[in-house]
């Protein structure tokens, strides 16, 4: 389901929360998660969880990190979305952090 043509579900909005969270680590900045990894945490399939990550990722929300395999990581505008700073716009791609 892609976000330009709907809200996202609960699967988006969890996942975001997933990647938001403090990394256990001090010597990591976030939380780098494959779709697998995802999937296992919340029960989901790691494909679903892929396409999740697809729609998070057009949306700005999460990108891929640099690193082998697939990993995801929150970008600024998931966690500005996730604390309701701000709205997907999806028409505009250019989202104001109201300065």
């Amino acid at each position: 389901m892609a976000l330009e043509k709907a809200q996202p579900t609960d699967a988006h909005l969890h996942i975001l929360q997933l990647l938001s969270t403090d990394p256990i680590s001090d010597r990591a900045e976030q939380v780098l998660i494959s779709p697998s990894s995802i999937g296992a945490t919340l029960r989901y399939q790691a494909n679903y969880v892929g396409q999740i990550c697809q729609d998070l990722a057009e949306n700005d929300l999460v990108e891929k990190a640099d690193r082998e395999g697939t990993y995801y990581k929150i970008t600024w505008r998931g966690r500005a979305y996730l604390e309701g700073e701000i709205e997907i716009d999806t028409e505009a791609k250019d989202i104001s952090d109201g300065d």
